[in-house]
């Protein structure tokens, strides 16, 4: 059974948000997560960190979901940073090659730090 999914946000700066997943990230959540995210988009967020720290699973149509996001940032000259800590969804990231797609940090804070430079 999954567990249900709650999304949040919060600006951290002009341009830069976070967007806090938990719970579940899977087929039944992943077109919340969509447009959670492009509303930050639209708004004018340019940098998304996606806290996935206390995330324990996500199946391959939320992996889709965080691409599609990082292709729109991309072209508008913004990324998507992920924030994960839990073995088991960092290792999708791992097999999945996307860790040569986002930037992956442990927490939000190393996040920020990143995305600050």
């Amino acid at each position: 059974m999954s567990t249900p999914l709650k999304i949040a946000s919060r600006t951290e700066g002009e341009n830069t948000a976070v967007l806090s997943l938990i719970g579940d990230v899977d087929v039944a959540t992943a077109g919340r997560v969509r447009d959670s995210g492009l509303k930050l988009v639209k708004e004018g967020i340019r940098h998304l960190i996606v806290d996935l720290t206390p995330t324990e699973f996500m199946d391959s149509t939320g992996l889709g979901t965080l691409v599609g996001l990082h292709k729109r940032l991309r072209e508008l000259e913004g990324e998507v940073t992920i924030a994960v800590l839990q073995p088991r969804v960092k290792r999708l990231f791992e097999i999945t090659g996307l860790t040569q797609v986002f930037r992956i940090c442990d927490d939000v804070a190393a996040a920020l730090k990143e995305v600050r430079g």
